[in-house]
């Protein structure tokens, strides 16, 4: 999938990703944002989180690292939003149960910033999109295979 797309065609570009993702049924579900500053990573999650019929508003959890969300949606119960741009190691994870969250098969877990994570993304196999902006106009690509930093 690669894709441009403008702010009105936002609510596509989710209902795309969430039908290109591979679901899986023994764990947590893993995608991984990347992308510069404005690239449109935190408003594609709140589109997503929409598409998922969550009821709350979607902030970035930049400062809280992590978020959770309760959804309407058959695949997700959960949506777990996190922010890795802060993470200094790795470790850092546990603290939030995040081996546990992993455990979750109806968990959707989206990070941002994943290149703070590489090697807990690798072990995960996540499913990656880049995104970016030129001028007005945002373009997705993905789903990606994760490969592991060199």
């Amino acid at each position: 999938m690669k894709r441009s797309y403008s702010q009105e065609e936002l609510s596509s570009v989710a209902k795309e990703v969430l039908s290109n993702l591979k679901v899986s049924e023994h764990s947590a579900t893993v995608v991984a944002f990347y992308g510069e500053l404005g690239a449109g990573k935190t408003t594609l999650v709140q589109a997503i989180a929409k598409e998922l019929g969550v009821e709350e508003i979607v902030t970035s959890p930049t400062f809280v690292i992590a978020k959770w969300y309760r959804t309407n949606h058959s695949d997700f119960y959960t949506l777990v939003h996190i922010d890795a741009y802060r993470i200094e190691s790795e470790q850092e994870l546990s603290t939030l149960g995040f081996a546990g969250l992993l455990r979750e098969p109806k968990a959707l877990v989206v990070i941002e910033w994943p290149e703070r994570l590489p090697n807990i993304l690798a072990e995960l196999n996540a499913q990656t999109f880049t995104l970016h902006h030129e001028g007005e106009i945002r373009v997705i690509e993905g789903p990606l295979p994760y490969e592991k930093a060199k």
